[in-house]
């Protein structure tokens, strides 16, 4: 599977997976988002399911963000933890690609975890291994070695 890092911009990752050797045209092809419903997440599932990816997403509540809408409805929502090395394993498997949307705006460290509530567009809420390492770091190295 490939595996692409996401920035701010979903349709900007799309753009570069072409350049990439990614095809940018997914019809039929099996594509897992990881953190896709985030609010970056769910863009990049939205226009995965657009081009025609069969899309799967990774998340603490494994829910719809948006269920009233058409192209969210689309997406298999699987509830997980993507620290869990095995959960990793069983969803990229037989996967094209796999996009790595996860961050955290507020750390279990920080003090300031119920503004996730507000500020969230996954309005998740971080549990004691929600360091910026683990979210950030350890989950995309969960994917490197899937």
């Amino acid at each position: 599977a490939s595996v692409l890092f996401l920035g701010p911009s979903p349709r900007l990752l799309l753009a570069f997976g072409s350049r990439a050797g990614v095809s940018t045209t997914g019809t039929g092809k099996k594509v897992l988002v990881m953190g896709g419903s985030g609010f970056v997440g769910r863009e990049v599932c939205k226009e995965a399911i657009k081009q025609g990816y069969q899309v799967t997403s990774l998340s603490r509540r494994g829910e719809n963000p948006l269920p009233n809408d058409p192209l969210l409805q689309q997406v298999e929502w699987v509830q997980g933890n993507a620290l869990d090395q095995s959960t990793v394993n069983s969803l990229v498997k037989n996967k094209d690609a796999v996009v790595h949307a996860m961050g955290l705006l507020f750390d279990i460290n920080s003090g300031l975890t119920n503004l996730n509530l507000i500020v969230s567009g996954s309005r998740s809420t971080p549990d004691e291994d929600s360091t910026y390492d683990n979210i950030t770091r350890q989950t995309a190295l969960n994917i490197l070695n899937a």
